[in-house]
């Protein structure tokens, strides 16, 4: 008979064991080396802690506009694009959205806020597993644009990219 020596047993917050009948069957480990997985059922996910692609402070903007062209760093796959608007009197709304360049160097849109209308934070999510579904470029260039509908007294916003 094979003697089987896990290294752990994961279980969720309920403390259920992870696979086990009417218990969740996947689990995902963060920031682990190593797992040991053998003679086991449940799937892993190893996930890489997020990474800063872009960060900007607050700027005034009136008009539409694009930030300059970044680079995502290697092995991106999925990102996260915050927006914190401090300020908003006069038009109707912003709408952020994230560009990537194509292999003919079109800008392309692979994902987009809501249309922002006031002062607060906002965040949209982009890549694999995520809603958009947008294969992220390793390597490639990509920027954010923000496109404002109605006459703005007063706008200003920062940005910020996340990626892993």
């Amino acid at each position: 008979m094979p003697i089987t020596n896990p290294v752990f047993t994961p279980v969720d917050a309920s403390g259920n064991v992870i696979g086990a009948s009417g218990s969740p069957t996947s689990v995902t480990v963060t920031n682990t080396a190593a797992v040991n997985v053998a003679n086991s059922p449940t799937v892993f996910t190893v996930v890489q802690p997020p990474t800063s692609q872009y960060t900007e402070a607050v700027q005034s903007r009136t008009s539409n506009g694009n930030t300059t062209a970044q680079t995502w760093t290697s092995n991106v796959a999925q990102v996260i694009v915050g927006v914190n608007v401090t300020a908003f009197t006069g038009g109707t709304n912003v709408v952020i959205s994230l560009q990537q360049q194509d292999a003919n160097s079109v800008w392309q849109t692979i994902g987009s806020s809501a249309a922002i209308t006031a002062v607060g934070a906002a965040t949209f999510s982009v890549g694999a597993g995520m809603a958009t579904g947008a294969v992220i470029v390793s390597g490639g260039s990509y920027r954010l644009t923000w496109t404002l509908t109605g006459t703005f007294s007063a706008l200003s916003f920062q940005l910020s990219v996340q990626g892993r």
